[in-house]
């Protein structure tokens, strides 16, 4: 059984571990259980972060991560504590003590602390002493649920890091990273005491030097004293007349620059309150033009309003024309049945029907009195009797005749009374009265519609012209809007290349652009500017502006320059001809040599006859030169800006010309629209009026019609009734007659015969009444058939009428409404045609003021111009005047430099000198300090700067003194002067170093013994990790060999204890990386054949995994390793052979795993169980499984025994 090396780990506060919970490991292996979520891994992150692991190691990424969070039961912790307790009794360790307890604290503040047997050290020592013990950084030391199907996972390369780290080799891999890491440092080391040594050599060798000319020092002062007072009154005076001249000549310019700047500076602020004024009159404009639109929105809505008020009214008009139409036709079927209906009913002639009922009557009688005569023999009193009742009954019949007549003739008198007062003339002259009022009301009409027929046709041609007219000003405006917002971009542009320093500097020195004023034919643009290159965008200017732009970036052009003249191309047309206007011929000239031809094949095949500095371009802008170098130059955009500017400037003017000439026309065309719409109202309401007026009259007409066709009928059927009167009055007479005739013959004696005869008599009269009474019967039941036919399409006639009606009454309504509506929308129309008027004017009038304004400023621009072309010139005449005077300044200034130098250094020598003396006041005359101190022997002044200040003041007087007594004024001899200068350089470091130079020499000289031995020290350094470097990499090659052939073998011989057979191998790979050749694993699982570690099964790879992983732990045994489920993909029999695995493996390393299989358990040494509580943290119980057994075997020994 292996050695007990992990012997406890303490918890208190890590995750779910919120108690203080001790786990006390076994020889052997320990195995922890619990359900899953209990917190079972949460030990394995535990030991992991005990051994200053963090991040995705131990499923965190914050320090407070790993603190007890807390749960609805348990308030959470605000520290975590791990301790580990490791057996050391073997050395394991390089300290001097049989266990150590290695200890790691966090609270939610974010801070750490390592303890070592509870005394504080650092992570980086911790580190250290794990990487000691080969326990940092292994990757075999925790084994996780995916590292074994990992391990097979990886590529070839991964794998051999894999096999590397197992191997031990990584440790070496740091040791040589950290030799690296030195040597680096030591190699940036020695270059920078080098670069130190570098600069101390020549200060060495200079001091040297200077010891060896302390000698020669006197001889050298006295030379100098000589130099610098025979120079120093001939300079001075030199200098202090040319200070003088320069100064009146700057004086002079200076006052005239400053009286243009102040022009200038005026100018710009007028040009800034006119930038204000155009800025205003711009914004004026844009809210002008905003209103504009506004108002031609506002129209166009007024004017699509009244086109949908008018096509409403127009759909109205024609709903009505149709019911109009509709009451016509109706009125038309009641007219045509009015007449029958007014036609009375067919005369029945009632005396005729009661004289047919008195005949039947006496008919009947008679029948009977001679049936009754006839059926019996009577006696002469019945006959007598029968004969009486005979005369009786025709003495009653003419009674009734004469009423009848006299009914008749009484009925005749009336029909003529009826006839004077029912006179059809009146009723006629009535009825042609309402015909002529009908006929002038449909005149009327017939005018009004022929009126609203050509006033529509007067707005629908208003309405088109008003249209066109608008569409016309629209698109020209849109043009305009473009051609405007084209100019302003120009303008941009133009200002952007205006600013620009060589720009400025041209224009200010009186240049131009070269494209400036050029004209070029549109088709020849690319070419021009393809030949021109960079000078498309370069400045003409004059020799002496290019000098002075010699340091500016950009093309320009020097004008004046005699130019070589190149011949033209034989065959080819010269490019100039693309010239429109060129004002100074400069382009032409440029562009002598150059020719354009149609295409770069052709251009080639003209190279040969091309002169000696002549060059072809094509249309397209490709450059064809000597030796068939064919270029495509790019064609600035901005060199013809000035060019486009003009003729956008030329567009716009134009186009605003236009827009204002089609608007007035829009604006015209729209007044005449809404003149005709309202016309248009004025003549429909006149079409509604004489429409009206033809349906009174056409009612008036129709009641007349029918008014006199019922008097007509009653004066015809008073004349029928007369005639059939007159007849029925002729019958009765001829009746009464044979009546009278027939009482004064005598009575007949034989009374049968006599009815007999009387029924022949009434029989034969009868059939003439009742043939006349049923024609009278059927007459009048046709007319009453025809009289409810007539009465039923009058009563449908009338109800479309009526309902005709009633929708033409409402539709009159609605036509009435839209008509005020059209009048109101006219008077809207008009005035927003108006406002669009007025706005219009407005926007010419902000238009005009806006060109005003710039029209001021191009003339305040061509002002400043000649402004700064004066300036310019005065400061191109002040510029070097300034720099004289600076210069004079200068050398004024260094002359009082040097003097002053002089004075301090040489003092007593050049005050008392005859030459200086008489320049230097008595009050300056105060001894200095001699720097020598071997002249006066006099006491250094304390204070050095005193001493300067003194021999500055000394310096000035004497300067002024020479500058206004020197006899001659010469410039000083150049080469006198740096005589005198190398006589200073040889005094300077005598006087400044004197003794002292030694003692400087001497301690550079220890410096750079000391920065010398450095260098020899890390010169040793660098050899020797050089040297551990080499080392080190044989001894990693050496290791990984060895290791790998002994986890070839163990590798196999696991594989085929976990399968019970097969075969399986690691090998180098043989393509790849030849110095580091990754690892590759075949595999034959039993009854199998070799096959891809992909084609596995998941438990085969699970076992595979296992077999490479326990061979490595046999190959190099680790004090513990745990195992965190690595069994949770096997199937039991597998579990098994796993469990045989590690029990053999524990007879080496001390094992802990993690697993929920019982196999796994039972070849366990103890058993952790893991369990959470309700308040979710995390607790654990152990029982030493050993131990069970040994208490189970004495429990089963005694029950035996007590058998």
């Amino acid at each position: 059984m292996s050695r007990l090396r992990l012997r406890e780990v303490r918890l208190s506060g890590f995750k779910t571990f919120a108690d203080k919970t001790t786990i006390a490991f076994t020889p052997g292996i320990t195995a922890i259980v619990g359900p899953n979520g209990s917190g079972k891994s949460n030990i394995v992150d535990a030991l992991r972060w005990g051994f200053g692991e963090a991040g995705r190691g131990i499923r965190s990424k914050r320090v407070d991560e790993v603190i007890f969070a807390g749960s609805e039961k348990r308030r959470p912790l605000g520290l975590a504590e791990v301790t580990l307790s490791i057996a050391n009794d073997d050395g394991l360790f390089d300290l001097p003590f049989t266990e150590i307890e290695i200890s790691r604290r966090a609270d939610r503040g974010g801070g750490q602390e390592y303890l070592l047997n509870r005394e504080k050290i650092r992570l980086r020592d911790l580190n250290e002493l794990l990487d000691g013990a080969g326990l940092a950084e292994n990757g075999l030391l925790f084994i996780g649920q995916g590292a074994v199907d990992q391990a097979l996972s990886l590529r070839a390369e991964e794998r051999r890091a894999l096999v590397e780290e197992f191997a031990g080799t990584a440790r070496h891999e740091r040791r040589r990273a950290r030799a690296e890491a030195e040597m680096k440092e030591a190699l940036e080391n020695r270059a920078r005491v080098e670069e130190i040594l570098s600069t101390l050599r020549p200060q060495e060798r200079r001091l040297a030097t200077l010891a060896r000319q302390e000698a020669g020092r006197e001889e050298l002062l006295n030379e100098a004293v000589e130099r610098i007072a025979a120079l120093g009154s001939q300079r001075a005076g030199w200098l202090a007349q040319r200070r003088r001249t320069i100064g009146e000549q700057l004086s002079t310019m200076s006052t005239e620059l400053s009286e243009v700047r102040t022009r200038l500076r005026a100018s710009d602020a007028e040009a800034q309150a006119r930038r204000v004024r155009l800025a205003t009159a711009r914004t004026e404009l844009e809210a002008a033009r905003r209103d504009l639109e506004l108002a031609r929105e506002a129209r166009e809505s007024a004017a699509r309003a009244h086109a949908r008020i008018e096509s409403e009214a127009t759909a109205v008009a024609r709903d009505a024309e149709r019911l109009e139409q509709e009451i016509v036709a109706a009125e038309r079927d009641i007219q045509s049945v009015e007449a029958l209906r007014a036609a009375p009913a067919p005369a029945v002639d009632a005396e005729a029907a009661a004289a047919l009922e008195l005949i039947d009557a006496d008919l009947a009688t008679a029948r009977r009195e001679a049936a009754i005569l006839a059926g019996a023999a009577a006696g002469d009193g019945d006959a007598g009797r029968s004969i009486l009742r005979a005369v009786r009954s025709r003495e009653s019949e003419r009674a009734d005749a004469e009423a009848r007549l006299a009914r008749a003739e009484a009925e005749i008198a009336a029909i003529g009374r009826d006839r004077v007062t029912d006179e059809p003339a009146g009723v006629r002259v009535a009825s042609e009265a309402a015909t002529r009022a009908w006929q002038e009301a449909k005149v009327r009409l017939d005018r009004a519609m022929t009126a609203l027929t050509a006033a529509e046709t007067e707005e629908v041609s208003a309405r088109a012209l008003a249209a066109e007219r608008e569409s016309a000003a629209r698109a020209v405006e849109a043009e305009l809007s473009s051609d405007r917002g084209r100019l302003s971009a120009l303008e941009s542009r133009r200002a952007t290349l205006q600013d620009r320093a060589l720009a400025k500097a041209a224009q200010a020195l009186g240049g131009r652009s070269l494209l400036s004023g050029v004209e070029i034919h549109e088709e020849g643009r690319t070419a021009v500017l393809a030949a021109l290159g960079v000078l498309a965008r370069g400045f003409l200017v004059d020799r002496r502006g290019a000098t002075l732009l010699d340091d500016d970036e950009g093309a320009i052009l020097v004008d004046g320059i005699a130019e070589q003249q190149i011949p033209g191309h034989p065959t080819l047309p010269r490019l100039t001809a693309e010239l429109v206007g060129d004002p100074d011929g400069v382009l032409a000239r440029l562009l002598q040599g150059v020719s354009v031809a149609p295409s770069v094949s052709a251009a080639l095949d003209a190279l040969g006859d091309l002169p000696l500095g002549g060059m072809i371009v094509t249309r397209a802008g490709a450059v064809i030169r000597h030796g068939g170098a064919v270029t495509r130059e790019v064609a600035s955009a901005d060199a013809l800006v000035e060019q486009e500017l003009k003729v956008a400037g030329t567009s716009v003017e134009q186009k605003e010309r236009k827009a204002h000439a089609l608007r007035a026309d829009a604006v015209t065309a729209a007044a005449r629209q809404a003149s005709s719409s309202a016309n248009v109202a004025e003549v429909r309401s006149e079409e509604s009026a004489a429409r009206a007026a033809l349906r009174v009259a056409e009612a008036s007409r129709a009641a007349a019609a029918r008014t006199l066709d019922a008097t007509l009928r009653r004066a015809q059927e008073r004349e029928t009734r007369e005639e059939r009167l007159a007849q029925s009055i002729a019958q009765l007479r001829d009746r009464l007659a044979e009546l009278i005739a027939q009482t004064g013959t005598d009575a007949a004696t034989d009374a049968s015969a006599e009815w007999h005869a009387r029924i022949t008599e009434l029989t034969a009269r009868r059939a003439a009444i009742a043939s006349a009474v049923d024609t009278d019967r059927q007459a009048l039941r046709a007319w009453e058939l025809e009289r409810a036919r007539g009465d039923a399409l009058v009563s449908s006639a009338s109800e479309r009428v009526k309902r005709a009606a009633e929708e033409r009454g409402a539709l009159e309504g609605r036509r009435a409404a839209l008509e005020a509506e059209l009048v109101g929308h006219a008077g809207q129309m008009s005035a927003a045609i108006s406002r669009c008027t007025e706005h219009e004017s407005r926007v010419q009038e902000r238009t005009v003021a806006q060109s005003a304004i710039e029209t001021e400023a191009a003339e305040d621009d061509e002002r400043k111009r000649d402004l700064r072309q004066r300036e310019a010139h005065l400061d191109e005449t002040v510029r070097p005047l300034e720099r004289d005077a600076q210069g004079m300044e200068f050398e004024w200034e260094r002359f009082i430099e040097e003097l002053a130098g002089d004075l301090a250094a040489f003092s007593r020598r050049l005050t008392e000198d005859p030459r200086i003396a008489p320049g230097i006041p008595a009050v300056l005359a105060t001894p200095a300090v001699s720097p020598d101190g071997g002249e006066d022997g006099a006491a250094a002044a304390d204070d050095t700067s005193s001493r300067e200040a003194l021999a500055r003041s000394q310096a000035l007087a004497l300067a002024a003194h020479w500058g206004t007594s020197a006899a001659t004024v010469t410039a000083p001899d150049a080469e006198e002067l740096r005589a005198l200068e190398r006589l200073r350089r040889k005094i300077g470091p005598l006087e400044a170093g004197g003794a002292s130079i030694a003692l400087e020499h001497q301690e550079l000289r220890a410096r750079l013994s000391s920065l010398e031995t450095q260098t020899a020290d890390l010169d040793g350094a660098i050899a020797k990790a050089s040297t551990l470097m080499s080392e080190l990499d044989v001894l990693v090659e050496t290791t990984f060999a060895e290791q790998f052939t002994a986890l070839q073998g163990t590798f196999a011989s696991n594989f085929q204890l976990l399968f019970g057979g097969g075969d399986a191998q690691l090998r180098l790979a043989e393509d790849g990386d030849t110095r580091r050749p990754g690892v590759e694993i075949d595999a034959r699982p039993p009854l199998k054949r070799r096959q891809q570690l992909s084609l596995l099964s998941g438990g085969e790879r699970a076992l595979t995994g296992v077999a490479l992983l326990l061979g490595m732990l046999a190959v190099r045994p680790l004090p513990f390793v745990v195992l965190d489920e690595v069994d949770a993909a096997l199937d039991e029999a597998n579990v098994t052979r796993f469990g045989d695995a590690i029990r053999e493996l524990s007879e080496r390393t001390q094992v802990i795993v993690i697993t929920h299989n019982r196999g796994t358990v039972e070849v366990a040494d103890s058993l952790w169980g893991v369990t959470v509580g309700e308040d979710a943290a995390s607790r654990v119980f152990g029982l030493r499984l050993d131990e069970a057994k040994k208490i189970a075997d004495a429990a089963r020994a005694e029950r035996e025994a007590a058998r």
